[in-house]
């Protein structure tokens, strides 16, 4: 494959090429996630009396265990499942450029090996990238570009899981600018996504209120597994483009230029 090639194109003929492998892959994650954020909401508004059921007043009827049970149960449902995808989306296109043979069985044996990172992650990465974009919105956007080579580095680098981390966030530094311009074009597309589906399709759903949360999360969330796909390809690329710079030991599998 032409090293010169945008990112873009390069993207695009490694999906096509394994696309059925990627969505599989990606789609165990969302079922899982919609499982996570739909059990998580349900157990946040169960029990409340009617009419006291936005967010705010069901906020201030928790008690102070209860919030820090919400807060975590909502980051570890949001973020393992993308940290899940993320891997097995870095795996397979590494597989691909290093031209290595990779069934999907063996991509789900990582994923499920990736586990235990992704809970740490979650919180060494999903907490401050989440309370940034709680805050300032702009600040969570920032960490989340600098974090994104963590995976693929943790994907095509032995190492332990804080030693990924800082390599991850080292390259990062390398193509920053590139991640941001991927990271904030991923979340415009996400956001419409969720405002069309507000905007045009919630009124269309019914049925007891666990299935019309899981209705409306899944319909946001299958679309936006397609743009994290295609932005971890991109990342991938990324950070083989950062380790060019940035060599480390062993040296990672570059594709031919």
């Amino acid at each position: 494959m032409n090293a010169s090639s945008s990112i873009f194109s390069r993207t695009a003929a490694l999906f096509s090429a394994r696309v059925g492998v990627y969505c599989a892959s990606a789609l165990i994650a969302g079922v899982l996630g919609i499982v996570l954020q739909t059990a998580v909401a349900w157990s946040d508004i169960y029990g409340a009396e009617p009419g006291k059921m936005d967010p705010m007043t069901l906020w201030r009827s928790m008690s102070a265990t209860r919030q820090l049970i919400a807060v975590f149960g909502l980051l570890f449902a949001v973020w393992i499942p993308i940290l899940l995808a993320a891997r097995s989306t870095c795996r397979i296109t590494m597989g691909q450029i290093s031209g290595h043979a990779f069934s999907l069985r063996e991509i789900l044996a990582d994923m499920a090996a990736f586990l235990p990172a992704a809970l740490l992650y979650s919180l060494v990465i999903g907490f401050p990238v989440m309370l940034g974009a709680c805050l300032m919105f702009v600040p969570g956007i920032l960490l989340a570009a600098l974090f994104v080579l963590v995976v693929p580095a943790g994907v095509n680098e032995p190492g332990t899981i804080f030693a990924t981390l800082r390599r991850g966030f080292a390259l990062g530094g390398k193509v920053f600018g590139r991640s941001l311009l991927i990271t904030v074009g991923s979340i415009v597309l996400i956001i419409i996504t969720l405002v069309v589906r507000i905007i045009g399709l919630d009124r269309f759903i019914a049925g007891p209120p666990p299935l019309q949360f899981g209705t409306r999360i899944a319909i946001s969330y299958f679309p936006a597994l397609l743009v994290l796909i295609l932005a971890n390809i991109c990342y991938t690329l990324l950070y083989l483009d950062a380790c060019r710079e940035m060599p480390a030991q062993p040296h990672p599998v570059l594709p031919a230029p």
